[in-house]
């Protein structure tokens, strides 16, 4: 596996102004690149076929799929076995390293576009990333990158040297083999000249869709920690002390501080797209089956067994580029809210407490079939795909995690859901199970207390170790953080809407 750098390492992402033959120099890089990808991907997919074609191989994989149909908790047997496989695997040459020297044989023929820096830094560690999930991982297949799928490519770091090679930082552009691609730069931003004062380790050329044409960017791997954003010599974002817990779900995140709580819909901003993309994703099937009329049999469905066409109309490549932008411009609103959200949570705190979660787990439909008691019909599987999609409640845990160690802080505490904490009542010292939909706990005074804020605020009295409630301190907060959680509940009752998670009703006017 690919080892971790063994400095610091911090980017910044500029805009390159390009004419149009730039642009389209890289896109006949990218192109390039592209089939190199896919080139390197059928060799190794060919090698893995003769290795798992085998007896030695098919043994080992017998006994290990024996072993977890049974659901044996031999454990150390079952890590032998994977063991014994990786060690094949990597005999036969399924490794960083590997994949790297097989590269060489491909890159030569393109070499007035493509060097050996970008083929063996840049394309053949993507390639292994695409095996590495698959072996060790949740992949189910290496895939192939269809025309337009590869949107990056970098160079190469020497050690001592600053801007990178093949694909080189100098200063106002990118020079990469007779290109010389302009930076947009700027020089009121204090920012940007304090990271560029930094080491570039090596550059990444990053293509993104625009609205009506792509745009271009360079990515700067810089040696050491990212810059502090400050204005008049003021710290724009300034670390707070004290501990914050965080109640956080597919769509709302709740958190409680010293001085603060709330509880808020993730991403506002970002809005289900869904419906949208199939409107254009319903005019591009219609316009592949107009210009391949050929590629579909009589009953509509797509032939097998034969070359198939690949016509484009111009309407088609437009309404390609109309989608992309669609889902580009979702994830951006997405990222630039997290940070924000990120940055303000940073203003309360300086140690952060969250449950450790297994988002994947939540997107999977349900496996077991189950009939309503209530109508009699069968429940749905669906869980909170979408919604986790949508808000991506795991990057903003990242990107907070990630600003308090570049601040030189400990990260986000990861909480384990032994802990229970929505079950647990601190006043009782008693756990009680409750269903999703119940949002609110009964307190032993009759006091409503909203699930997800209580939640945080007993996140926010964990022990050091991040592994039992201080159960003295939360009896002593325990007024004040009521004072908070009122007046929170008092703003949503009087917000025009809320989600249905969040268990808010309104009186009547």
């Amino acid at each position: 596996m690919a080892g971790k750098a063994s400095t610091d390492t911090c980017s910044i992402t500029l805009p390159l102004v390009l004419e149009k033959w730039q642009s389209d120099r890289l896109e006949k890089r990218f192109e390039i690149a592209r089939q190199i990808y896919n080139t390197l991907v059928r060799f190794e997919l060919n090698k893995l076929r003769k290795l798992e074609a085998t007896e030695e191989y098919n043994a080992v994989y017998a006994q290990i799929v024996s072993l977890r149909n049974e659901n044996s908790a031999d454990t150390k047997k079952t890590k032998a076995l994977y063991g014994k496989l990786n060690t094949m695997r990597q005999n036969a040459g399924f490794s960083d390293y590997s994949f790297k020297y097989d590269v060489k044989a491909f890159y030569k023929h393109f070499n007035e576009n493509i060097g050996s820096s970008v083929a063996v830094h840049g394309i053949a560690p993507q390639v292994w990333r695409a095996f590495e999930s698959y072996f060790y991982r949740n992949g189910r297949k290496v895939h192939f990158k269809r025309k337009g799928d590869l949107n990056s490519l970098r160079g190469y770091s020497v050690a001592g040297q600053s801007g990178g090679v093949e694909i080189m930082f100098k200063g106002t552009y990118i020079a990469w083999k007779g290109l010389k691609l302009p930076i947009k730069l700027d020089p009121s931003n204090s920012y940007e000249t304090e990271m560029l004062k930094r080491r570039v380790k090596y550059c990444r050329i990053v293509r993104r869709p625009g609205k009506n044409k792509t745009r271009w960017y360079v990515q700067l791997s810089l040696e050491g920690l990212p810059a502090v954003k400050q204005r008049n010599s003021e710290l724009v974002h300034p670390v707070g002390v004290g501990p914050v817990g965080i109640d956080i779900g597919p769509q709302t995140i709740a958190y409680v501080a010293d001085s603060e709580a709330a509880l808020k819909e993730l991403a506002d901003k970002v809005q289900n797209i869904e419906r949208a993309k199939r409107i254009i994703q319903r005019k591009l099937d219609r316009s592949r089956r107009a210009t391949n009329p050929d590629n579909y049999n009589k009953d509509g469905t797509y032939k097998r067994g034969v070359k198939l066409t690949r016509n484009k109309s111009k309407r088609y490549i437009k309404k390609q580029r109309q989608l992309a932008f669609l889902q580009f411009q979702q994830a951006e609103t997405r990222k630039r809210q997290h940070n924000e959200l990120a940055n303000h949570l940073l203003s309360l705190g300086d140690r952060f407490y969250v449950e450790d979660m297994s988002w994947p787990g939540l997107t999977h439909r349900a496996l077991k079939t189950e009939i309503s008691e209530k109508t009699g019909r069968y429940k749905r599987k669906k869980r909170f795909g979408k919604s986790v999609g949508n808000k991506a409640p795991a990057s903003l845990v990242a990107l907070l995690d990630q600003k308090l160690k570049s601040r030189g802080y400990g990260g986000v505490v990861k909480v384990p859901l032994s802990v229970r904490a929505s079950q647990y009542n601190h006043i009782t010292d008693d756990y009680q199970k409750k269903e999703l939909s119940e949002r609110w706990n009964i307190m032993p005074d009759g006091k409503r207390i909203q699930r997800d804020l209580y939640s945080a605020f007993l996140l926010q009295h964990m022990n050091t170790d991040g592994n039992v409630f201080d159960r003295n301190a939360l009896k002593k907060d325990y007024e004040d953080f009521v004072s908070l959680h009122d007046k929170v509940i008092d703003e949503l009752r009087a917000a025009p809407k809320t989600l249905a998670s969040m268990g808010i009703t309104r009186r009547a006017s």
